[in-house]
């Protein structure tokens, strides 16, 4: 027993501070953590990207891309309103009936609908 434990004593090294070993096994469990951690990185982006879809890619993630698409609709809506109007108004050259006039007049108060129920939206949505 005692021949084990003066091996064992006489095995035993001083390590000194500037030992290549050990610098070289700490940098390498160093390099190996993060490549661990960009490796976990590149996953959890890839999931997120599988997350999103075709409308998240175009539009943001799921906090913002309903906003987006909410303003889309509300100057669609504009747009639309903008252009019965102009359709219910007519030309000199080319006057256009009353019916024709309450047709494209109601159309606009359709569109103007629309947008306005996508700008409630949005307001609605930065109120929570």
């Amino acid at each position: 027993m005692a021949s084990d434990r003066s091996a064992a004593k006489g095995a035993i090294e001083e390590s000194s501070p500037d030992d290549p070993e050990l610098d070289a096994a700490l940098s390498s469990g160093h390099d190996l953590q993060l490549k661990l951690a960009q490796e976990q990185n590149r996953h959890t982006e890839a999931m997120h990207k599988a997350d999103i879809g075709f409308l998240g890619r175009a539009f943001g993630g799921e906090k913002s891309a309903p906003t987006y698409i909410a303003f889309i609709a509300m100057v669609a809506g504009l747009a639309g309103a903008t252009f019965c109007w102009m359709q219910a108004v007519g030309t000199a050259e080319n006057p256009i009936s009353i019916e024709t006039a309450e047709f494209w007049s109601k159309q606009a108060e359709r569109a103007l609908s629309f947008g306005a129920a996508a700008l409630a939206f949005i307001f609605g949505r930065g109120a929570k």
